[in-house]
């Protein structure tokens, strides 16, 4: 019995650090506080908000779960360090300057689902775009 109060416990601290990382509002991820370098964003998330990642210098990957429609403005511009990302192939709609900066992002996919990729969206980047 003991052993189970100790997964228990484990299991909701790691729910509360998950929960700490993140600002979420009706799906929206409104900002991201956390300071890892590998971000897994929560399978609740269906928006990444205008700013979300803006200026996490610090971050290498991020890992968008299935259910994202709409990357808002700004959303990842000044992540100078992000080296991979996955758009999901729900996604519709790329922000404006929403990879403005993202220096070392070498690829990325846009799937056939984006219908509207903003202004400037990956401006200042080396990205060579699929």
């Amino acid at each position: 019995m003991p052993e189970e109060n100790v997964v228990s416990a484990e299991n909701n601290q790691t729910e509360s650090t998950e929960n700490k990382e993140f600002i979420i509002e009706k799906n929206v991820l409104k900002k991201y506080i956390g300071t890892d370098n590998h971000v897994l964003v929560p399978d609740t998330v269906t928006v990444i908000g205008d700013g979300a990642f803006k200026n996490q210098k610090k971050i290498i990957t991020i890992t968008l779960p299935e259910k994202i429609i709409s990357i808002g403005h700004y959303a990842f511009t000044g992540c100078r360090s992000l080296t991979s990302i996955e758009i999901p192939d729900n996604v519709t709609t790329i922000g404006d300057y929403a990879f403005k900066g993202c220096k070392r992002l070498p690829v990325i996919d846009i799937p056939e689902s984006v219908r509207r990729i903003g202004r400037s969206a990956f401006d200042s980047t080396m990205l060579m775009i699929h």
